[in-house]
């Protein structure tokens, strides 16, 4: 998680939260009905209701709701004639005391259920036939690969009405040829790659009537001596990367040998000894393998992701409304939207999961706010239309179902279509519970939404396995400047107006190990993600919880008020449902400093622990233990962006101190556009110090901002705790490329614990004067703000602002420096212009120079042109 408040899609839950500040008890929606409750008759007080020691009147709805202190108050022996029909009907699995509220009990796996039954959409029930299938596919639907390789597959299944099935029987897979060695069970398969092919069906599977394969190429085993064979693929598709150039570099950066991928993907290069070795295309990210052994690794495989912002599109459409409450309460309905996240978080550009911020009015009192939010997101009135929200995709697999795609796969190798899992979360809020001060600056929404969300027992959980859309050039792009807000929406939201949602049923608790620190303070706030991961799709969030780490702040984050123990976090989910049943849960638990610092750095440590389910325990009796621990984060990095020496590192030089306990380095720049350049090395090479090679003639250099300007590009270094991957035996990168090795694009799966440190670009601006020709008095003082640098001469300080002055009359060859801002935090300087300096035109030049007072490099300045009688 790179950047608070935006590890994965939370960015659109503390957005809209900030309606939610205060709420008490939150309820954002209706239960399933549980009972014959007096439908007809409003209560205003637990007293109107039929019996208060078993009802009390729920202010949010103005209606009489079941209340409990055991799961035996739901129970017909203890509410006799006030019995609730869902607690006590034949088969089923009764109700649970949930923050005082009767609720049905949801399965969250067919281990819940009884024999012969299974559990769909967290309720257990007969097996659905497979007679039912009318159409399947396999994931992945194209491998590319060479002998030895293991392979994980999947299929999905739809009936007739379009929805998801997930059987427990009758699905069949079939070997069709001596190129994979294996088979499956169920809905999953494993393989190995065996004889050489060209691309072919290989697996098939066979579900009821229907059947659906996948197709694989296998390259020859054999590699030519003197070089290495590299086999560039897309990674969220599978499909080879043609036309891709792979560049081999020396030591101190400057280009050797380059060749052009086939059209498999492949290619041969000349390479001996130690060497980076990188693939560039214009459409993906860059990716280079810092100091890699080409005698002992001679057979590669590179991963690319596409450039994030260069195609636009996804979902849009109205929100999904549940079933309305019986209710006099004028209340606020909101709605929170996305698509599943492919990848590690950092993968994604932010604009890849929050889109282009969009307007909304808030009713509050007798006027309106209007609020900026992510397109995700909606917020309406009871009995008004919900709004219409979008979601922006991610580019993928896709089929010809979708309007205006003759040719699927040309479509997917052009990146214009993507197949991913829509969610959502929905409720609604009375308005008169809306707090005074739920505008207030300075509060974090998303810790309140973290910290209120496992008291409710009113959010609910909607998805949809299979969103397919469309992907459009983005407008700008060219340019270095995307403009995602013109881009339009192409596919309708795989919502129904009256979809069924499922209640985020399991309250529990995660303990958190001991927090991090960076620059001497411990990390002061934890969010904790409940997710499942969806091969194919990426990670689906079903839950939430956090907590603060300020009273105190020390390694633990802070108590919470119901189970009164530090380093606990509460935390409330959904099961897996709509077909994502049987999938593994995750869990996300992201320590962040929470505020920016003043030189734009953001430091956080996740990790990523397998949740073997989620179990109802509201007050974390048996709290759930990751079994791991953070990762310190990266407090010493430095690139020397310039291509001459300049102090300790040479030119392209990038050093870094890691944690020891790290398999793999990530250094990646992103420039303007969103298109990236990703440097992978062994921790140990990073202390050393590894030079970013330079790019073969006709390609960008996105260590810079892009073509218009010649500024940095933005920097971030992630250290990675890999499973399978043993720093003690080396070379962690190349083994994790390696045909036979872990596999890059499993990278995500394969990750327990990450460290990121997101370095700001260093900016500066004129604050006064505010714009050129304005007059001054002489003596004057100035005043300009500094982004993305630390001020200061002394340790951790990592340079000045100089002003100089040119033209005029007194002005030339003066300078002014300062080291200090005016207040802590707020990144301005204020200098005194000498009273000599006077006359028309005359230009301060505000630069950016380092600890020996040198400029920065590239240079980093701002000009304003003023009069000084």
């Amino acid at each position: 998680m790179s950047h608070p408040p935006r590890p994965l899609v939370l960015a659109c839950l503390a957005c809209v939260l900030l309606y939610l500040n205060g709420c008490g008890d939150m309820d954002m929606g209706p239960d399933s009905p549980v009972g014959p409750f007096p439908q007809g008759t409003y209560c205003s007080v637990d007293q109107d209701c039929p019996d208060p020691s078993l009802f009390f009147c729920d202010s949010a709805t103005s209606r009489c709701e079941p209340a409990c202190l055991t799961r035996e108050d739901c129970g017909v022996a203890r509410r006799g004639p006030h019995a609730l029909a869902a607690c006590d009907e034949v088969g089923g699995a009764g109700c649970q005391c949930d923050m005082n509220r009767c609720v049905p009990v949801v399965c969250a796996a067919d281990t819940d259920c009884d024999s012969g039954t299974v559990c769909r959409d967290g309720a257990c029930g007969a097996p659905p036939s497979e007679t039912r299938a009318v159409a399947c596919e396999v994931t992945p639907d194209v491998v590319v690969g060479t002998p030895g390789m293991t392979v994980d597959f999947r299929v999905w299944v739809r009936e007739s009405t379009g929805a998801p099935l997930v059987l427990r029987d009758g699905v069949a897979w079939e070997v069709l040829s001596p190129s994979v060695v294996g088979g499956g069970d169920g809905h999953q398969a494993s393989v190995v790659l065996g004889e050489p092919a060209s691309e072919h069906p290989a697996l098939a599977v066979r579900v009821g009537n229907v059947s659906c394969h996948a197709r694989v190429t296998v390259l020859p085993a054999d590699v030519a001596p003197g070089g290495v064979r590299v086999l560039v693929v897309d990674a969220l598709t599978g499909r080879p990367v043609p036309l891709a150039v792979v560049a081999v570099s020396a030591d101190d950066g400057g280009l050797g040998a380059a060749m052009v991928t086939n059209a498999d993907g492949a290619v041969w290069v000349p390479a001996e000894g130690e060497v980076a070795l990188s693939a560039f295309h214009s459409d993906y990210g860059y990716l280079t393998l810092a100091r890699h052994d080409a005698s002992q690794f001679r057979d590669v495989r590179m991963a690319l992701r596409r450039n994030p912002l260069d195609r636009f599109g996804g979902v849009k459409g109205p929100f999904p409304t549940l079933t309305e409450p019986f209710s006099t309460a004028v209340s606020l309905r909101v709605g929170l939207m996305g698509l599943s996240v492919p990848g590690l978080p950092s993968d994604l550009a932010p604009e890849s999961f929050l889109g282009p911020e969009h307007e909304v009015a808030l009713p509050l009192g007798t006027g309106q706010d209007r609020l900026s939010l992510p397109s995700g997101s909606a917020l309406w009135l009871t009995g008004s239309t919900a709004p219409d929200v979008a979601a922006p995709g991610v580019a993928g697999v896709c089929d010809g179902s979708l309007p205006g795609v003759l040719d699927a796969e040309l479509a997917i190798r052009t990146g214009a279509c993507g197949t991913r899992t829509a969610w959502a979360l929905t409720g609604a809020l009375p308005l008169k519970e809306l707090p005074l001060n739920l505008l207030a600056p300075g509060t974090d929404p998303l810790l309140q939404l973290g910290q209120l969300l496992p008291g409710s027992t009113r959010f609910f959980s909607v998805l949809s396995r299979d969103a397919r859309f469309t992907l459009a050039p983005t407008p700008g792009i060219l340019t270095g400047e995307p403009d995602t807000r013109a881009a339009e929406y192409a596919q309708a939201l795989p919502f129904e107006r009256e979809t069924p949602g499922v209640r985020l049923s399991f309250p529990f608790a995660v303990r958190v190990p001991p927090l991090p620190q960076y620059r001497g303070a411990h990390l002061d706030r934890t969010y904790v993600l409940a997710t499942v991961a969806v091969p194919g799709r990426g990670m689906v969030p079903l839950g939430l919880g956090a907590a603060a780490n300020v009273a105190p702040a020390d390694p633990n984050t802070d108590a919470d008020a119901r189970l009164g123990r530090p380093g606990l976090v509460p935390v409330r989910m959904a099961p897996t449902h709509r077909g994502l049943e049987g999938l593994p849960y995750r869990l996300v638990v992201s320590a962040t400093s929470g505020h920016q610092a003043e030189d734009g750095t953001v430091a956080t440590s996740t990790l990523m622990a397998n949740l073997p389910r989620p179990e109802f325990d509201p007050d974390g009796v048996q709290p759930v233990d990751a079994g791991l621990s953070f990762l310190s984060l990266p407090e010493s990095v430095r690139y020397n962006f310039d291509g001459a020496p300049r102090g300790e590192l040479v030119g392209r030089e990038f050093q870094a101190q890691v944690d020891g306990r790290a398999s793999v380095v990530r250094a990646e720049f992103t420039n303007r556009a969103g298109r990236r350049w990703t440097v992978l090395m062994d921790p140990d090479d990073a202390d050393d110090g590894v030079v970013v090679p330079q790019p073969p003639p006709g390609f960008e250099d996105r260590t810079f901002d892009g073509l218009l300007q010649d500024a940095r590009a933005k920097l971030q270094v992630e250290a990675l705790r890999v499973r399978g991957l043993d720093r003690r035996v080396g070379q962690g990168p190349s083994r994790l490329v390696a045909p036979e090795g872990l596999g890059a694009e499993r990278l995500a799966d394969l990750t327990d614990a990450v460290a990121t440190l997101s370095l700001g670009r260093p900016e500066v601006s004129w604050r006064h004067p505010e714009a050129d020709g304005q007059r001054l008095a002489r003596g004057s003082a100035v005043r300009v703000s500094v982004s993305g640098f630390r001020l200061g001469t002394g340790s951790g300080g990592e340079g000045q602002v100089r002003v100089s002055m040119r033209g005029g009359s007194g002005c030339n060859d003066q300078a002014l420096f300062a080291s200090a801002p005016i207040a802590p935090g707020r990144g301005e300087v204020e200098l005194q212009l000498p009273a000599t300096c006077s006359g028309l035109g005359v230009l301060l030049v505000a630069t950016l120079v380092d600890l020996e007072g040198d400029p920065l490099r590239p240079l980093v300045s701002a000009t304003r042109k003023v009069d000084i009688p």
